[in-house]
């Protein structure tokens, strides 16, 4: 049986939005003071994550055991792999870490070891399916979630996809422990994420793999077994996997689906070949870019805009870098969005969720 390979898409390059952008991009970072102070605050993160997390772990399986303990050491753990998920390796498997592609790499290997999913994968599914297609249908694989979410116009319809705004969030707290398991294993099995090729991995990368994954099940489950009755270990492990879904996956919705951000079907962009960085800043939204506190929690992710333009810039640069995109937008004609507030980023996709769950219901479904 052959495999029907899809057509590839291509956009155009360059463009003086892009060019301006770059231009004043660079000229931001050509200041040795101001590369160093965003790499300080960059690499200052890795240890204070690490650390809460090894502390947080040790003193679940060591100290006195007690629910009133207990709760606040698993929430210290959800923290700690916050700020490893979306400071550390996020920056490190983008290439934005370090100079170089090996140590960034070691340090993307952070995901394995400590998420539970693969660092190899990862650099396909979203360095390229979905930063090159962001929002295409049948090429960004963050919005492929059929049979049960809708999230662009050009998806196919199901009845049950009316009430997703209210069953997706469900489904986001699944998402981490699809990656762990079988998430891996089927994108190797299909060869593919999206239409973008996934070769099995060999050398360094497998080490890497089954390593990685390896140890995560060691730390995760096989150690705390020996100390804590199984249902327990159960518990506590769904719980914390669950929790730090629901927030990863939240997090990079609120930037690409949402009512403000645009789709575009593979037929639309074969009939209107579009500015590849014009298309990046109308498929995506900034949200909360006054919050401080948030946005070093989120790692600059936050500042989606920034990072689709400049995946290989340290996300500590975002903020000052969004003043740059914003203003060169309004010079240039291209959209550029930014939600004030969590409430409203939040409200933003719930109703875009339910737009895309009622279009194209038959009309006695869509009034009812």
């Amino acid at each position: 049986m052959t495999k029907t390979v899809a057509p590839k898409l291509a956009f155009e390059s360059g463009g003086r939005f892009i060019r301006d952008t770059r231009s004043e991009v660079e000229a931001y970072l050509a200041d040795r003071r101001t590369r160093r102070r965003g790499q300080i605050q960059l690499y200052a993160k890795a240890p204070v994550g690490l650390g809460l997390m090894v502390a947080s772990w040790s003193l679940l399986l060591f100290a006195p055991h007690s629910l009133l303990l207990g709760v606040p050491l698993l929430a210290g753990m959800v923290l700690a792999t916050m700020i490893i998920a979306f400071s550390v390796q996020h920056d490190a498997n983008h290439g934005a870490y370090t100079r170089s592609r090996r140590v960034n790499h070691l340090i993307g290997l952070s995901a394995d070891g400590l998420l539970g999913f693969s660092s190899y994968v990862w650099r396909v599914k979203h360095n390229v399916a979905h930063h090159t297609y962001t929002n295409v249908t049948g090429y960004d694989d963050d919005i492929a979630q059929a049979p049960l979410a809708r999230f662009a116009p050009a998806q196919t319809v199901k009845p049950w996809y009316r009430f997703q705004h209210y069953y997706v969030w469900l489904l986001y707290m699944f998402m981490g422990l699809r990656w762990q398991s079988l998430g891996d294993i089927a994108s190797f099995s299909r060869g593919r994420v999206g239409t973008s090729t996934l070769r099995f991995p060999r050398g360094w990368d497998l080490v890497g793999l089954l390593g990685g994954k390896s140890f995560f099940v060691t730390w995760a489950i096989a150690i705390p077994l020996l100390v804590y009755p199984w249902w327990i270990v159960l518990t506590a492990y769904l719980g914390f996997v669950m929790v730090t879904s629901l927030v990863m996956a939240t997090t990079f919705q609120l930037a690409h689906c949402v009512e403000e951000a645009s789709f575009a079907s593979p037929g639309e962009l074969d009939a209107e070949r579009r500015v590849w960085a014009v298309h990046e800043v109308e498929t995506t939204v900034d949200f909360c870019p006054r919050n401080p506190i948030l946005t070093w929690l989120l790692g600059g992710l936050n500042f989606q805009i920034e990072h689709h333009l400049f995946p290989r810039v340290p996300h500590t640069h975002y903020p000052a870098i969004a003043r740059i995109v914003a203003a060169n937008c309004a010079r240039h004609g291209v959209r550029y969005t930014s939600q004030p507030s969590l409430r409203l980023a939040l409200r933003s996709h719930f109703l875009h969720l339910r737009s895309m769950g009622r279009q194209g219901l038959p009309i006695e479904l869509e009034m009812g």
